[in-house]
């Protein structure tokens, strides 16, 4: 059963002539992944390994990056992660080491890639869609979701879910694909639209993929490689891919403080290798491989890297003050909208305006001095003052805005 502490993934010491009293060689690996892919991969490498032992420590991304930057923490040898801005901010605060091996993603994946090739390897990909539980869909007579759009839909009322930007590296990258394929304003309020048919925000990426499986709502954002695992398990499950979306590599970096950094490059070549490849494609872990191109390929949308990490911590927490704070006025709101008669169309365009429009514009945002207030937001236990005040005045304009919204709604619906 996997839990938010120090697991042993495997201590495995296996046939190959080992007795009771031999020290194995150890590995410890960090990864924001969920059991399942991570098991399949240390039970490969172990198996063509048996003399070393590997140990496995789950965290989600912040969690991580904090334990990685305490003097206490414990010690890790290899990082493995999709997220993009995780290693960027390792790198920032030099924690990352150069790769013990030769190791370069190939030229057509290279777009999507972080661009650190000589600390950060890549051994896979995968894309980001929209889960769906079909039986749910048939019980209540809800379409098949294709579009980021077609989650904005009232009929998808209660019954979406997605994770937080602020917990998931992989939600974050879905929140910045829908801002810079739609720009700040309309991609805002598309974000709010969706927010208020949320049912619910996971604490974890994988939450999502586990809470359509059961059928606690009917749709959700996902990386696609949670999907395929989900998939391979229930055959009522499906999966809407979204080109205009980001492609998420799998990536994997040895830290500076690592004893074991030539285990730690075997460990990456293993993955890199045709064995390790294998395993990478399977239904556990469910990447696409380095010998399938298909999908990036196809992919029209790449990610504009400098403007994810300059904003990172400022769009977290814009999120989570007028979306995952916002949840039961977001609902309100938006459900309101959807039953007034439309023929009052000037007060209900007044109230969608106000239910749409994020407390920062993208000026703002992009101000070098406000960016630099929320660095390390994150990473630290408490924010410091100046960004402590935006964040409370950005939840304090998104609730007056919420409220002036539902105000019209109700002259809107008088006869």
């Amino acid at each position: 059963m996997q839990t938010d502490c120090r697991l042993l993934s495997m201590l495995l010491l296996l046939c190959g002539g080992f007795s009771a009293g031999a020290v194995a060689a150890s590995l410890t690996v960090l990864t924001s992944f969920s059991e399942t892919p991570v098991k399949a991969m240390v039970a490969g490498f172990t198996e063509a390994n048996p003399g070393v032992r590997v140990e496995v420590i789950y965290r989600r991304t912040l969690p991580a990056l904090r334990l990685l930057t305490q003097a206490d923490g414990a010690p890790v040898d290899i990082v493995l992660s999709s997220s993009p801005t995780f290693f960027h901010s390792l790198d920032k605060a030099g924690l990352l080491t150069e790769l013990p091996i030769e190791s370069r993603a190939p030229a057509w994946l290279s777009p999507h890639t972080m661009g650190l090739e000589d600390k950060v390897a890549v051994v896979g990909y995968s894309g980001i869609g929209i889960m769906y539980n079909r039986r749910y869909l048939e019980k209540y007579r809800l379409p098949v979701p294709t579009s980021w759009q077609s989650l904005t839909d009232p009929v998808f009322m209660g019954h979406v879910m997605m994770s937080s930007p602020s917990q998931s590296g992989t939600t974050h990258m879905m929140v910045e694909s829908i801002l810079q394929q739609y720009g700040w304003q309309r991609g805002w309020a598309m974000l709010m639209q969706i927010g208020g048919n949320l049912s619910a925000i996971t604490a974890r990426s994988f939450g999502v993929s586990d809470g359509i499986s059961r059928g606690l709502a009917g749709v959700g954002l996902v990386i696609e490689s949670y999907a395929r695992t989900s998939q391979a398990r229930f055959d009522h499950l499906g999966f809407t891919p979204l080109p205009q979306a980001a492609i998420l590599p799998t990536y994997l970096a040895v830290t500076r403080s690592s004893r074991q950094s030539a285990l730690a490059g075997q460990f990456i070549d293993y993955l890199l290798s045709a064995q390790g490849q294998a395993i990478v494609g399977t239904s556990e872990m469910a990447k696409v491989t380095l010998t399938e191109p298909k999908l990036a390929q196809q992919t029209e949308f790449v990610i504009d890297k400098e403007l994810l990490y300059r904003r990172a911590s400022l769009l977290k927490g814009l999120f989570e003050q007028t979306i995952t704070q916002q949840l039961p006025k977001l609902r309100l709101t938006w459900q309101g909208i959807a039953e007034v008669d439309a023929g009052r169309a000037a007060l209900l365009a007044e109230a969608r305006a106000l239910a749409s429009t994020p407390p920062l514009s993208e000026a703002q945002a992009q101000d070098p001095a406000i960016q630099a207030l929320f660095d390390a937001l994150y990473e630290q236990d408490r924010p410091n003052p100046q960004a402590e005040h935006l964040l409370h005045q950005w939840r304090q304009l998104t609730r007056n805005n919420l409220a002036a919204a539902v105000a019209l709604v109700e002259r809107a619906a008088k006869p």
